[in-house]
């Protein structure tokens, strides 16, 4: 899932050809010209971000920006690439956590500790969680854009048809299935509509209190009792109860719930224009569904940060601060439509163009149930593990054992990767 839909980037003329031709957005002549570097698919996804920077350039005479784009896929490494070459970005997106903890290790990312202290800038004007992910061993590399999470959104017609109230606030596992049963429809021993599509098992363990790794990444726990059983508990949606659709069941036709074929979906902010423009049908959202450990569910969020080898580190960071703590906060919700990762600007957010009737559900999120989780260097090859496993479990053609599926996995990267 690519779970961001924004664009912002930034590299000089040369650079960009040099570097194999990411394209460039704005630009002109100054003092100072900040190189900044983001994902996205074109000018068109640019568009908001680069009326963000126009208002620093204003704000700022002296610096100008120039944004460039590299698609999502190949963003780790182009950016490294561009490092091992010496032709860094000044400022850079991070598609997430674990990717700044890597680049931290590489050296390519420079401390903000020095100028977050003279700024004056506090860690409690920020939502839950923010800090931690564009921290490493106790330093800061980054500072957060926008903060989001998952959700539950869900058709208020089907409900409505189904005679089965709306999911509230608390809801839990039990919950979940019920609805999940009573909005499922099979016509001819077909099921023409699944009460819940698009699972997550990253947020089903979260919801558990579960975990692929421990936050500092010496210990494996995609084989705890909690994991075992929300990955169980995900299997059996799909193979026992039959309320969510297999693989051949879901290939090739999209956002069930977008196409009105799924009561229920895992969602997130990135969706809601979508829904409220092409989807025919009501709609609202809830908090996720509670496991064990409540209705939790993953602090996801854009770190951005200043590259180590960059000739301008003072207008860097004020680039940087204008986008993370300063006027781009505002800016962005109403641009970009990202949720602000300062307070002050939660209300910013909410009174959006395209938010639900239950908007105060995601803040509630945003402020109370959220999980930080574990970052460190190795968590992107360690994880490209446990799809295939996933995969397997959910396999309809195999009888797979998660728990020992689960722990075969673990011992695994425990050897590969030194772990506990």
């Amino acid at each position: 899932m690519k779970r961001w839909m924004y664009t912002p980037v930034v590299l000089v003329s040369l650079a960009l050809t040099a570097c194999g031709g990411e394209e460039s957005a704005g630009g002109g002549s100054g003092d100072v010209t900040l190189r900044m570097l983001v994902w996205g698919n074109g000018p068109a996804e640019l568009k908001g971000e680069r009326e963000i920077l126009d208002v620093f350039e204003e704000k700022n005479p002296g610096i100008k920006v120039e944004l460039s784009h590299v698609p999502w896929d190949n963003f780790n490494e182009r950016l490294t690439t561009m490092s091992a070459g010496r032709n860094q970005p000044d400022v850079f997106w991070m598609i997430d956590a674990a990717a700044m903890t890597s680049y931290a290790s590489q050296g390519m990312l420079m401390e903000l500790d020095g100028f977050i202290e003279e700024s004056g800038i506090k860690e409690d004007e920020y939502l839950p969680g923010a800090w931690d992910i564009g921290a490493w061993e106790g330093v800061q590399y980054a500072l957060p854009r926008d903060l989001t999470s998952h959700h539950i959104v869900f058709n208020k017609d089907m409900f409505d048809e189904a005679g089965h109230p709306y999911p509230e606030a608390g809801w839990t596992w039990d919950d979940f299935l019920e609805a999940a049963k009573a909005t499922t429809i099979e016509e001819d021993g077909k099921i023409v509509q699944f009460g819940i599509a698009g699972l997550i098992w990253e947020e089903m363990i979260v919801q558990n209190g579960g975990a692929s790794f421990n936050i500092d990444g010496s210990k494996v726990e995609i084989d705890s009792p909690e994991t075992i059983e929300a990955i169980e508990f995900m299997h059996d949606l799909v193979d026992v109860h039959r309320v969510a659709p297999l693989a051949t069941e879901s290939e090739g036709l999209g956002d069930l719930f977008l196409a009105n074929r799924a009561a229920m979906a895992f969602a997130g902010p990135w969706h809601w224009r979508q829904y409220e423009e092409d989807g025919e049908f009501e709609w609202d959202i809830v908090e996720v569904p509670a496991g064990k450990a409540g209705n939790k569910s993953q602090l996801l969020g854009l770190p951005i940060g200043i590259g180590s080898q960059t000739d301008h580190p003072e207008e860097a960071w004020k680039l940087l601060e204008f986008l993370t703590h300063g006027e781009g906060q505002s800016i962005q919700a109403n641009i970009v439509g990202a949720n602000p990762s300062v307070t002050r600007e939660t209300h910013t957010f909410a009174e959006g163009q395209w938010v639900p009737e239950n908007v105060e559900a995601f803040q509630t999120i945003m402020e109370e149930n959220t999980v930080v989780q574990s970052m460190f260097p190795d968590k992107p090859a360690a994880a490209s593990n446990i799809q295939p496993v996933i995969d397997q479990i959910m396999d309809e053609n195999r009888d797979v054992d998660v728990a020992d599926a689960l722990g075969e996995l673990a011992d695994s990267l425990r050897a590969e990767f030194d772990m506990d």
